[in-house]
């Protein structure tokens, strides 16, 4: 019978039968050392190398952390009453014609040097416009050009100087449910313009007599037409040309339509005038 510990024999064959008593049995060898191989070595080396990585990482990482500068905060949106008392010096009355038969609606200064914009359907048909500041004073402006299809004139007071002009919205900039605000000589009254305020209600509209037009539920009336469309930067958008009204059998609410400020460079460039850059 042989005595297994583990896997090592410890002893020998005994026959229990015959012959004098066997010498004791020499003492086991010694375990072999532990031996370390390279494949082993390599292993722990690794691992000693990943977790040196990873901890450097992770250093690295919080160390890049604290030494970044936070990213500044969105802008608040801009005060409203801010853009109109920007804006609406630069807003003024129009009549055209005789003063009892003639039209009245609004232009809007686009240079310090007297170049104004304003609907063409205001001064058809007619040479010189009356235009009417905030504080009653009144300037001539000739008609340098006009397009009945855009719905867009080309006025300019000779000798001006100096004049609160407007800056108009870079193109893309519009988005819909944008605040906006329409600035306008609603009903000709005396005095600063009426301020209405609304949203981007849709773009690219199209009207019975104009495409591509902004759709916005700020209130027009009867002598906004001309006026200026701003976003809460203070750039003009668009210029005011129409609103919808119902009838009877149709109900129509907070509907009205602006001019582009992209499509009014375009034009006013092709009739030779250069509009200062948007943005």
């Amino acid at each position: 019978m042989t005595a297994v510990e583990g896997d090592l024999a410890t002893g020998s064959p005994i026959d229990d039968a015959a012959g004098p008593a066997a010498s004791p049995p020499p003492p086991p060898p010694a375990p072999p050392a532990r031996r370390w191989g390279r494949t082993t070595v390599g292993a722990v080396a690794l691992l000693i190398a990943v977790v040196s990585a990873v901890a450097g990482g992770v250093v690295g990482a919080l160390t890049v952390l604290a030494l970044r500068t936070p990213a500044p905060p969105p802008p608040a949106p801009a005060d409203l009453a801010a853009v109109v008392e920007q804006v609406a010096p630069a807003v003024l009355r129009i009549q055209a014609g005789a003063p009892d038969t003639g039209t009245a609606g609004t232009a809007v200064v686009l240079t310090p040097t007297g170049d104004v914009v304003t609907n063409e359907h205001l001064v058809h048909g007619e040479s010189t416009a009356t235009l009417i500041a905030a504080d009653g004073r009144r300037s001539v402006a000739r008609v340098v050009r006009a397009d009945p299809q855009a719905d867009l004139a080309w006025l300019r007071i000779d000798g001006a100087a100096g004049l609160p002009a407007v800056r108009l919205a870079a193109p893309g900039t519009l988005r819909l449910g944008d605040d906006v605000v329409a600035i306008g000589n609603a009903l000709n009254l005396d005095g600063a313009p009426s301020i209405t305020r609304g949203v981007v209600s849709a773009v690219g509209r199209s009207t019975a007599t104009l495409t591509g037009v902004i759709q916005t539920d700020a209130a027009i009336s009867s002598g906004s037409s001309g006026g200026a469309l701003v976003d809460r930067t203070g750039a003009v958008v668009g210029i005011t040309t129409e609103a919808l009204v119902g009838d009877p059998t149709v109900s129509v609410e907070d509907i009205a339509f602006a001019i582009p400020s992209d499509r009014v460079v375009a034009v006013l460039g092709g009739m030779g005038l250069v509009v200062p850059p948007a943005g």
